[in-house]
């Protein structure tokens, strides 16, 4: 599994583990939507201070917002339906002023489900100024036919929100908790890794599970276990034989970036390794040791971690390992090939935190 094979498979696990983290933060990034408002071409007092009114409100409620310009030659609700395709908007939003009578119409562009909503409003209000001005009423409508339009968004962005902002107590504001990192508690973890040896012993896939326990300060240690994957085979034109690899470590992690959507940590330990060579034809002669040939283990390296829903993320991680003594393995008194000296071991799972 050496050359072209070993290169395949870490192409394969690069490209697994790019996916689980574009996914995680895509469904990460959810919990903060963004909405799109269209500023028209030619514009007055009234829709530019009712949207800005809008904006305030959707800033308020935890959405993010960007006010980008209408294309003339579009119409209105070709623009909504098209407008900001990057920034992936759940939702446009525009004020259209009619240019003979005092009205204007508020659309609304759901972009998640595919549908426009239109309400006309009539702007003949009596007063200036206050809440009973054209631009304050023009601005209430909207933002009652956006909550409307977008309610579950609303409540979901409006939940987010209010756990995050300093609360207000009787003595005056209360600062907000600190950010968490998302490896401090207990967590479980189950994961698929790559363990790859520098010499002819080629890469094998193995199921990892791991227990760890963080503090509030970014230090976890973590227990990992890895074994009962694939075998490694060696081959020689008088015999063969079949490598199964096995470790366990005890590790120290320092995790980075508390709160944010993408926490990486580094990693050092320490634990041993098993490589157990059983010969499947021809002589079998690996040093005059047993056929279960133990080592120490010493690893270190880093990863990320993508939160993804409470209490659930996505972890990816890579690391370098040496074995003391390495193991040469020889088939009919020739040398075929070393573990561990060095090994490569990446893996990508998910982490329940409890």
């Amino acid at each position: 599994m050496s050359g072209p094979g070993a290169l395949a498979s870490w192409r394969f696990l690069v490209l697994f583990t790019a996916l689980l983290v574009s996914r995680a933060g895509a469904a990460h990034a959810e919990l903060s939507y963004r909405v799109v408002l269209l500023r028209p071409p030619t514009t007055d007092d009234v829709t530019s201070d009712a949207l800005a009114r809008v904006r305030g409100e959707l800033t308020a409620a935890g959405f993010e917002v960007s006010m980008l310009d209408q294309d003339p030659a579009l119409a209105v609700r070709a623009a909504l339906e098209t407008v900001g395709r990057g920034l992936d908007p759940i939702a446009t939003f525009a004020i259209v002023r009619a240019p003979t009578d005092n009205t204007a119409e508020i659309w609304v562009c759901d972009r998640i489900a595919g549908k426009s909503v239109i309400q006309s409003v009539r702007l003949d209000a009596g007063g200036t100024q206050g809440e009973s001005s054209p631009s304050a009423v023009l601005a209430v409508q909207a933002v009652e036919l956006l909550k409307a339009s977008l309610a579950q968004y609303w409540l979901a962005s409006q939940r987010r929100v209010s756990r995050s902002p300093a609360e207000t107590g009787p003595g005056g504001p209360v600062a907000a908790a600190p950010a968490t990192y998302e490896m401090a508690g207990l967590g479980i973890e189950a994961a698929v890794g790559l363990l790859d040896n520098a010499g002819a012993i080629g890469p094998v896939w193995q199921p990892v599970g791991r227990v760890s326990y963080g503090c509030a300060r970014g230090w976890t240690g973590r227990i990992t276990v890895a074994g009962l994957g694939t075998d490694a085979e060696l081959r020689d034109p008088d015999g063969s034989a079949q490598v199964q690899q096995a470790f366990g470590l005890l590790e120290l992690l320092r995790s980075f970036r508390a709160g944010t959507r993408a926490q990486p940590f580094l990693s050092v330990g320490g634990g041993a390794y098993r490589a157990r060579v059983v010969g499947v034809a021809g002589g079998l002669n690996f040093g005059g040791s047993s056929r279960d040939a133990w080592s120490a283990l010493g690893v270190a390296g880093g990863g990320v971690v993508v939160p993804v829903v409470s209490h659930i993320a996505l972890i990816v991680a890579a690391q370098v390992g040496l074995t003391v003594p390495d193991n040469l393995i020889r088939l009919n008194g020739v040398e075929a090939g070393r573990t561990g000296w060095p090994a490569l071991f990446a893996s990508a799972g998910v982490r329940a935190r409890f």
